[in-house]
């Protein structure tokens, strides 16, 4: 005997409500995956204009910031290699007595000299003033020198010491770090600066260059012993021979 089938009977208003979550699941499927993609590329965007979270590009394999005239890919005869920290007193004491004579070797094209900002006196503030001024002058670097050109961020170090917080205190705000790299003429460092971008590239380069105290100078690897400005004068140019 046959059996009794019975008439499936649907409901035209239940069908469209389930038609109508369908879409809008899907809607939000496809609003999920757009959102996805404009935040890979904000990520992709930032890492290609300024390396990575933690690379300064512009920067030497050993961490420094070179300034030279020196044609573009040579090495002068005379690498003269500056570690400093921006809260140390007597590396504003070095800019201080010796900034004409490095001014005079900067243009020199047979010498270079490589600045390596790093962070030994974070211990001499209460806000790890060494790390914020030594990352803010990469987010200097990194955003203006792309090109070789160091002159922006050469004003930056210079203003750092001229208004150099004392130490035991706070050191100079975010804000007012901002302040001078705008004047100085970095633009769109704000987030850099807040967020410490570059800390940890300031910790290698702390790091790599195994001092003790600040400022120490070195001459093609060599300590020197600071003296007078013509007698480092004298000891730069000798070595360009």
């Amino acid at each position: 005997m046959a059996q009794n089938s019975k008439k499936v009977i649907v409901d035209p208003r239940q069908a469209e409500k389930r038609r109508s979550t369908l879409l809008k699941i899907g809607a939000a499927v496809v609003l999920i995956a757009i959102a996805v993609g404009i935040g890979l590329w904000a990520v992709l965007s930032n890492e290609s204009s300024t390396g990575s979270s933690s690379e300064v590009t512009v920067a030497t394999d050993n961490n420094a910031f070179r300034i030279t005239t020196a044609p573009a890919g040579s090495t002068p005869p005379a690498v003269l290699t500056i570690a400093e920290d921006f809260q140390c007193p007597a590396c504003r004491q070095l800019e201080e007595q010796f900034g004409p004579v490095l001014e005079e070797l900067r243009n020199n094209p047979q010498v270079a000299v490589d600045y390596m900002p790093i962070a030994i006196l974070d211990r001499m503030s209460t806000t790890d003033y060494s790390t914020r001024a030594a990352n803010a002058s990469a987010c200097v670097a990194e955003s203006t020198a792309t090109n070789g050109d160091f002159t922006t961020w050469l004003q930056f170090h210079n203003t750092l010491y001229a208004q150099q917080p004392s130490e035991g205190g706070a050191g100079l705000s975010d804000d007012q770090l901002n302040n001078l790299a705008t004047q100085a003429g970095a633009n769109n460092v704000r987030q850099c600066i807040d967020d410490q971008q570059f800390a940890d590239w300031v910790a290698d380069t702390t790091q790599q260059a195994a001092v003790t105290a600040t400022p120490t100078v070195r001459l093609n690897g060599e300590d020197v012993q600071l003296s007078t400005p013509e007698a480092l004068r004298d000891a730069v140019l000798a070595a360009t021979n």
